[in-house]
Parts: C-alpha cells; structure tokens; sequence
C-alpha cells in the first residue's frame, strides 16, 4: 500500500517540530496535562478529566495482532522515555477519529445524532486498508501513530461537512491514532537521546487493518477511558 504524499508530508511537517527543540519544558506540554485531574498527575497516575464529546471513530477496539503492535510501539517509547511520566491510551480504547460531532463546549440536540446515522445509512461506504507507519511525538506532549488509507478517513469527513451544517468546523485533517501523552518536561540532555530513537521509529510500519466498520461515541472521559456507543455503520466489503 502506497502512503499519500499529502498526508505523509502533513504528518512530517509537525513531526518534525520536536527536533527542533532543545528540551520540553512544563509550558509547552500545559495543554496535555490539562487534558488530566490535578490530582491523579500528582499521584503519578494520569486520569483524563471528564467531557462531553461526540465523534465518529473506528477501533475500540482494532484487531488483536494490530493492537499488540501498537502496545509494543507504547511500551517502545516509554523505554526510551524511562520515568518520565506519561498516559498511554488502553488498548481496548485505541481509535481513529473521521470526525468530531460536539467538542466539550458546543452546543447538542438530539435530533442531530438521529441526522448523522441517516446520513451514513444512505451512503455505501466501502470497507479499506489502513496502514499504520511511523510515530511521532509532538512538542506539546502529544504521541501517536500515523494512519495512511485511501482517502476514505477524509472523504466520510468532508463529506459529514459538507451536507450537516451543525458539524464543528473544527476537524483533524489526518488519519492518526492517538497514542499517548507526555505529562513531564524533559531535560535537554534527555530529548536529545530521545529524539535519536524516534527519529528511528518515525516510518516503522507498525501493522495494517482492514476497517469494516465506524462508530459514532458519546465519550464522558478522555482518551474514550468512559464512553457509549451509540451507532454503528458497517462498510460494505
């Protein structure tokens, strides 16, 4: 499977941020800590603070082979990292996100999930290949895994934006899997040695998948540890 240029050239061009640091201080990393109680980051032990967000996703969870490739990759950087602290999202909740329906601020109506499922229903999406290559870490503390497909990731999205006008205007542009967060400052001595080894892993193919299906969430804590799935949409193989 051909990776898109595109998308690959988006991915790089924030990847390649970190190396550009000389160390990852506590201000640069703020918005990741946030995302976890006071408490929990105190105690050592990261728990994602409670939200209310409904999106479209596929995975919770991938298949077994996929998953254990992408628990190596986790337990690969946080080797590299040693005791710095960071969250690693739990296998079951490993996901790639088409779109987000209602970030934690916006507004919801009911009548609005009931318009996303019959927009779906009306369409015959096809089941693809997704293809995992390469970490990241970026300089906010955000880690993950870069997603490459046909373009079926992107077209349901565009086209979700295109024909719902309550849709956030807000969207990734990528096919990514959240991985993780760094939830500690590293010392300039340390990313450098980090950024050595990820500089290794940053077009390591991890495994690939043939998505059958997405979900539309409602997610009631972070990184999916509380959520509901409300719909499912299978793809037409």
């Amino acid at each position: 499977m051909l990776l898109d240029k595109n998308l690959d050239d988006s991915y790089n061009k924030v990847g390649k941020k970190i190396f550009k640091l000389n160390l990852l201080s506590s201000k640069s990393i703020k918005s990741s800590i946030d995302l976890f109680t006071q408490i929990s980051i105190k105690k050592k032990k990261p728990i994602p603070i409670k939200t209310e967000v409904y999106a479209l996703v596929s995975g919770l969870s991938f298949s077994k082979d996929l998953v254990l490739s992408l628990v190596k990759s986790q337990n690969k950087i946080q080797k590299i990292l040693k005791s710095t602290l960071c969250y690693w999202v739990k296998p079951k909740n490993l996901a790639v996100e088409y779109c987000v329906l209602k970030w934690p601020n916006d507004a919801w109506k009911k009548k609005w999930l009931k318009q996303t499922e019959l927009f779906l229903d009306s369409n015959n999406y096809k089941a693809f290949n997704f293809l995992i290559s390469g970490i990241q870490i970026h300089p906010d503390g955000c880690i993950i895994a870069k997603g490459f497909d046909s373009g079926s990731v992107r077209k349901i999205r565009s086209d979700l934006l295109s024909n719902l006008e309550f849709f956030p205007k807000k969207q990734s542009n990528w096919s990514h899997i959240p991985l993780g967060r760094i939830l500690e400052p590293i010392s300039s001595a340390r990313l450098k040695e980090i950024k050595k080894e990820i500089k290794k892993l940053s077009n390591k193919r991890i495994g690939i998948e043939k998505i059958n299906y997405a979900k539309i969430v409602h997610e009631t804590r972070w990184y999916m540890e509380k959520k509901k799935t409300l719909y499912i949409k299978k793809f037409k193989n």
